[in-house]
């Protein structure tokens, strides 16, 4: 009989093999991830990362990778080169590996920080992995399927907390700054760890999102012109007052499955247009119709409210338990899902350290609203139209439900956080 350190370690190859099989195993031309190989062979060759691009043949052309910074090619870069080397199913599988890689690290943090009144045992730790998977499975997979590099960010910021946590800030600092570099989303993070006291993390994080817009830069030939069409398509994108409107500089056009709380507040507030709504095969309840400017107000009011709200949690955890720390620090990525103006499916991978801390917490606490709120959660967001039907997940997407959990999941967090503050440090 296998040793259980052993049992669990094939456990991690099945689970590795499993997915970097299902990832390479798709349509080899047209996906996400090519996507990004040919955005990192653009910046490699200081070609326009943004020219119009097809990798799909059934689809028009469009700007390619339009809400991504230039700077987000230096993680892609290497893919385009063993893509060009060694062929893309190889590309695709070296992605998916490291996909795996994230997840082994977000386990690793996940032991390592205080996510309760005292670390979990080995074996606790490793039913609380498989509980976690099968909550998280559903944007797992979506992350892991289409290519993304969710998984990856979430990992670096994981990291980045843990290593500030135990004392080594600059080593924190350019984790962090290398995932802000490549996907700003959670940018929010910088003033968080500042709260936190980790300053030495802080600014080397700015410091290495300078070296790596740079080295982005010198790449293009110091051609300024990408950054800039980058800061003005978001700016315009994140100021954008009328959800439904097409945006500029070819960003996302709106889609039922963006389940950000500035589309929630749209389909809700205001009126959606009848051909989005035709989307929707069982019909949905009209929203009140309000005014774009009003709406647009709410949303920002409504953001700076849970922003405020992460920010002062994150002041009041400075001096209290690792736990508080924690919560906060999930509670951020839980909040940038609901700020940011694109929150897709794949997205949702950030919702798992705040999922790992209530399951842990329904262990110690034994808490019927733990339970409650987990239970519910499996129907109305951990499961998607694989088993339900593209339909029905239409439907909940256009009631966004995803959205309504977000925030309560968030308000959960910050509860807790203020509860684990009595906690001694």
């Amino acid at each position: 009989m296998l040793a259980p350190a052993r049992l669990w370690l094939c456990v991690w190859i099945a689970l590795a093999a499993g997915l970097v099989v299902r990832a390479t195993g798709r349509e080899q031309h047209r996906g996400v991830l090519l996507d990004h190989v040919e955005f990192g062979r653009r910046l490699l060759a200081g070609a326009d990362v943004y020219g119009p691009w097809r990798s799909d043949p059934d689809a028009p052309e469009q700007p390619l990778h339009a809400p991504y910074p230039p700077s987000f090619g230096l993680l892609t870069a290497p893919f385009a080169v063993l893509a060009r080397t060694c062929g893309l199913r190889a590309a695709r599988a070296a992605w998916g590996l490291l996909q795996v890689a994230a997840l082994v690290a977000l386990a690793w943090v996940l032991r390592r920080v205080p996510t309760g009144r005292s670390p979990p045992d080995q074996r606790t730790h490793r039913w609380l992995l498989v509980a976690l998977w099968l909550l998280g499975a559903r944007f797992i997979l979506r992350d892991m399927h289409g290519g993304g590099g969710n998984l990856i960010n979430l990992a670096l910021a994981a990291l980045a907390f843990a290593l500030a946590e135990g004392g080594k800030g600059a080593r924190a600092g350019w984790l962090l700054g290398l995932s802000l570099a490549t996907k700003p989303t959670w940018l929010w993070l910088l003033p968080v760890m500042w709260l936190f006291g980790h300053r030495r993390t802080a600014l080397h994080a700015v410091l290495a999102g300078a070296v790596c817009a740079l080295l982005s830069l010198a790449l293009l030939r110091f051609d300024a012109g990408s950054w800039q069409r980058w800061f003005a398509g978001t700016w315009a994108f994140g100021t954008q007052a009328d959800a439904f409107a097409v945006p500029a500089y070819g960003f996302p056009p709106f889609e039922w499955m963006n389940q950000s709380l500035r589309c929630a507040l749209a389909r809700w507030l205001g009126e959606v247009p009848a051909p989005l709504a035709a989307r929707v095969a069982w019909g949905m309840a009209p929203g009140l119709g309000l005014p774009v400017d009003t709406i647009a107000w709410i949303g920002r009011a409504a953001a700076a409210l849970l922003l405020g709200g992460v920010l002062a949690a994150a002041a009041s955890a400075r001096a209290a338990s690792g736990t508080a720390r924690t919560l906060v620090f999930a509670a951020a990525l839980t909040a940038s899902l609901l700020l940011s103006p694109l929150s897709w499916k794949a997205h949702h991978v950030a919702l798992l350290p705040l999922l790992y801390l209530l399951l842990r917490s329904l262990l110690e606490q034994r808490s019927r609203w733990t339970l409650a709120l987990l239970v519910a959660f499996v129907p109305c967001c951990a499961i998607g139209g694989e088993l339900l039907g593209d339909d029905t997940a239409e439907w909940l997407n256009s009631g966004y439900v995803v959205t309504a959990f977000d925030v309560v999941l968030l308000l959960v967090a910050l509860r807790a956080a203020q509860l684990a503050r009595r906690a001694p440090a």
